[in-house]
């Protein structure tokens, strides 16, 4: 039995944890994991990474450091090309060796994995909405790079500004545009206004009464994919802090290089971050029959079990999979616990399928939501129970570091957020 799984993110990574519980003492399984890098990121705390409050390492766990008797084969490559019809995988290797001989090697950097099972679990990509110039010109924060690249822009727009005599271009060094007010977008604008009202009003005393984070939202409130509570209250918050501007109901129509625009009137900025939402990435998938994509998000859409309807080996999880909730038919979030969830669940069948057992349904109920606003702040809701402040902010920090996977990186997490209770957070440039 051989199962290849695309992509180490929540739901690929959880899903190998599940098979290397349920089938470690079996001898008939090759596991292969893909991914593009070697490390596990957790990706709901890399706004602090971006900010300062945690280091690159903090949040991230190698691959190889997984449990390690199950895992046949850990590729670093990127996905070409899957073939629903052949069960086969193209990838091209990363970090190419010299030429194999073997069966399956296409080149010394190509190779083509035959599969039994399948999971596809390459997460997301930042969606544009087709805003143009919205690619070109703006930051996104969906990976480490993403986060390194943010910090540095920061901290350099404070440097650029002081040795600028220019007011204006002061002004627009200094003002921090955020696309989007979902729930990274709030998260990260109130760890930007900690830092900026912090450390950095401290580093650069003469340019930072020119500091400005705007938040800027199409819909007519913010977290619209939450409880209103949610969108009403991080209003308010953000709207307290110093140095931060919360606007809703306008929508970006174009992004420049030096700012952007909403309907006539141009804003300029230094630097504007895209956090507006995002699509599944895209897996080009050769099949004879039909597989149906959902349309805004580009998910594929899977049955009660996550099989793709139409090819029972490969299953879909996490960022990937478009599953509806049978209770009113709206499809589950592109959240974290959904794809956590995922994984284990394609996992599971794909051990059912082999065993010709009855499969197990997707069912998850949402625990609830937890955002963090900046130091000391945060909103959540567990088990219908809405409540914010220090609380929250406590509920958020446990929450997110049980499910940090790796003592190694649970251990160093929370030894930065006791060293930031205590001592400023580190502002150099990664």
């Amino acid at each position: 039995m051989r199962i290849v799984i695309l992509g180490a993110g929540f739901a690929g990574v959880y899903a190998y944890l599940r098979l290397h519980k349920k089938i470690h003492n079996t001898s008939e399984k090759e596991i292969i994991l893909i991914s593009e890098q070697d490390a596990f990121t957790f990706i709901p705390m890399i706004h602090e990474v971006a900010t300062g409050t945690l280091l690159p390492f903090s949040i991230t766990q190698s691959i190889r450091a997984l449990p390690p008797c199950c895992l046949h084969r850990f590729l670093e490559a990127r996905v070409l090309e899957v073939n629903a019809d052949t069960k086969e995988v193209m990838i091209r290797h990363l970090n190419p060796g010299a030429p194999r001989p073997g069966a399956g090697i296409r080149t010394d950097d190509e190779e083509i994995l035959s599969f039994d099972y399948c999971i596809l679990a390459l997460g997301s990509k930042p969606n544009f909405f087709g805003v143009p110039g919205a690619k070109e010109n703006t930051l996104t924060l969906k990976n480490l790079e993403d986060a390194k690249r943010l910090k540095n822009r920061i901290i350099e727009s404070f440097e650029q500004a002081q040795i600028t005599a220019n007011e204006a271009e002061r002004r627009r060094l200094l003002r921090f545009i955020i696309v989007g007010g979902g729930t990274t977008g709030v998260e990260l604008a109130g760890e930007i206004s900690d830092l900026v009202h912090g450390e950095l009003r401290k580093a650069f005393p003469l340019v930072y009464p020119f500091a400005e984070i705007r938040l800027y939202e199409g819909k007519e409130r913010f977290m619209c994919n939450a409880d209103e509570w949610f969108g009403d209250r991080a209003r308010v918050i953000l709207s307290g802090k110093k140095r931060v501007q919360v606007f809703c109901g306008m929508p970006i129509s174009e992004v420049i290089p030096d700012g952007i625009r909403i309907g006539e009137e141009q804003i300029p900025a230094g630097t504007i971050i895209w956090t507006a939402g995002v699509k599944a990435r895209e897996i080009p998938i050769t099949a004879k029959k039909h597989i149906t994509r959902d349309k805004f998000s580009q998910r594929i859409k899977v049955n009660e079990f996550l099989q793709i309807p139409s090819y029972k080996e490969i299953f879909a999880a996490g960022d990937q999979a478009w599953i509806h909730e049978k209770e009113n038919g709206q499809p589950y979030p592109m959240r974290v616990q959904f794809a956590v969830r995922e994984g284990e669940v394609a996992a599971e069948n794909i051990i059912r399928l082999h065993q010709k057992t009855p499969l197990k349904e997707f069912f998850w109920r949402d625990l609830g939501l937890v955002v963090s606003l900046g130091k000391g702040s945060a909103l959540a809701e567990l088990f219908g129970l809405q409540f914010g402040g220090p609380l929250a902010w406590l509920v958020y920090r446990g929450a997110y570091l049980i499910k940090i996977v790796g003592l190694r990186a649970k251990l160093r997490t929370a030894l930065e957020w006791i060293l930031n209770t205590f001592l400023p957070r580190d502002i150099s440039k990664i």
